[in-house]
């Protein structure tokens, strides 16, 4: 029971950080804004 344990807990913690990975780029890929082409300006 306890090795079953000991599984599951390095488990959710590979899980967490790669959460936590994926929460971040997700975040820098949020804030990226790309130049406006002319063709759609208001002018």
């Amino acid at each position: 029971m306890k090795k079953n344990n000991k599984i599951l807990m390095i488990l959710a913690t590979v899980a967490t950080a790669a959460a936590s990975l994926v929460a971040t780029s997700a975040c820098y890929w949020s804030f990226y804004q790309p130049e406006e082409p002319k063709s759609l300006r208001e002018e």
